[in-house]
């Protein structure tokens, strides 16, 4: 798609080769993401690409309207002229349903992903993670205290 004449319009390599520039987002969306993918939506684009590990670069002030916004990215293994990098860039991996922010950078402890030196962006993520996983903990934990409390009441002395 990034080397197909028919899309430069929208979108096209940075001079030096190291990121991609989308431009006109809503034109880019109606005319090139459905004959490449199962959508036409800018959002489920630019999720896909935070999957591979691919970063926003801010390039469009935030009064632009969203149709003609410069949206830029970049991974660091995915280079102009270098197709050799690309079997390099994976999916993150998800653990137990949510998405690990460190997958591309596996934790050289290998204790659940834990790392010295995250970023604020990647901190909040692991929280947000642990509140999810608190979440269901504490379902579970309900749950359970129910069946206990119907174990209780249909076999008499069970508690003892």
């Amino acid at each position: 798609m990034i080397n197909d004449s028919k899309s430069s319009q929208f979108i096209s390599w940075k001079e030096d080769g190291s990121s991609f520039i989308v431009s006109n987002v809503g034109e880019f969306s109606r005319s090139i993401l459905g004959s490449h993918f199962k959508h036409n939506n800018f959002s489920s684009f630019v999720r896909q690409l935070n999957m591979y590990g691919f970063h926003k670069i801010n390039r469009t002030p935030r009064t632009s309207r969203p149709p003609l916004q410069t949206w830029e990215f970049s991974h660091p293994r995915f280079i102009r002229g270098r197709p050799d990098l690309l079997d390099d860039i994976k999916r993150k991996a998800l653990v137990d349903g949510v998405q690990s922010p460190n997958s591309n950078n596996p934790s050289p402890s290998g204790v659940g992903g834990i790392q010295a030196g995250l970023t604020g962006d990647e901190l909040e993520e692991n929280k947000a993670a642990l509140r999810i996983e608190k979440e269901k903990v504490e379902k579970l934990t309900g749950v359970v205290r129910m069946l206990w409390e119907v174990v209780e009441r249909t076999i008499p002395g069970s508690s003892e």
